[in-house]
């Protein structure tokens, strides 16, 4: 898979230095430095691109088989279509962090671009909500089974009598694109199992999770950080489960 990273500031460094350093050895992984400065609203997306690409001194964009866009403004989920057809991808990803940066009524004008132009698209909200399912186009469902929606498996051990299981090892299996995952999973060891869904969502924050902390309107008024550390904390959950069934 050649995969390309759209990168406008910090919340989507994080995400793709993540992913070139965790992706798997057959990914060609390219990051791309998109612009941070937009015009709204924008007109002529292609025109402005065009633009853009002469005055950066970039030859051209990376052509790729899989774009993700990790916007972190309005104007640059408005251009994602564009860079879509520039970059000749076959699917897009345009997660949404945070609401003021992907409105709902943006959202659904970028899908239907992208679905005009012949090209699969999933805008996860939040990024950690992708799950991999049969209907998905192969790139995006290929992304998905490695990052998105976390799952994780725990190993359960008997120690002592006041709480008497404890984590002997977790580790992830499908983690955040941002690392939370692995980060939550590294820190359970030895956290009593009673404790240790409480504790999933305490070190969601410690990592920290970069998720919006204003209402969203789509989801029921929940933050997007709220949700993702629910998401976190049901991924422990299920993995406690399981563990417990297989000694039994």
């Amino acid at each position: 898979m050649h995969l390309l990273i759209v990168v406008t500031g910090q919340w989507g460094q994080r995400i793709a230095d993540h992913v070139r350093q965790t992706a798997p050895p057959d990914w060609e992984v390219c990051a791309w430095q998109g612009p941070t400065t937009i015009p709204a609203p924008l007109d002529d997306p292609a025109g402005f691109l065009h633009e853009y690409l002469q005055e950066s001194l970039t030859a051209g964009l990376p052509q790729a088989d899989l774009l993700l866009v990790l916007t972190e403004s309005a104007g640059m989920t408005d251009l994602a279509p564009d860079l879509a057809h520039l970059c000749r991808a076959s699917a897009v990803l345009v997660p949404v962090g945070r609401r003021l940066w992907a409105p709902p009524g943006l959202v659904r004008q970028v899908r239907q671009r992208l679905q005009a132009k012949g090209i699969a698209c999933a805008l996860p909200t939040p990024f950690c909500s992708l799950t991999p399912g049969e209907d998905q186009h192969p790139l995006i469902h290929d992304f998905g089974t490695r990052y998105g929606r976390p799952k994780v498996q725990c190993a359960i051990e008997e120690r002592g009598c006041i709480h008497p299981q404890r984590i002997a090892a977790c580790h992830a299996v499908r983690e955040a694109p941002c690392g939370n995952t692995r980060y939550v999973a590294s820190h359970l060891a030895g956290t009593a199992v009673d404790r240790a869904v409480e504790q999933a969502g305490l070190l969601q924050h410690y990592y920290p999770c970069w998720g919006g902390m204003d209402a969203d309107p789509v989801h029921n008024t929940h933050t997007l950080l709220h949700i993702a550390a629910t998401m976190s904390q049901k991924a422990v959950e299920r993995a406690l489960d399981n563990a417990g069934d297989r000694q039994r």
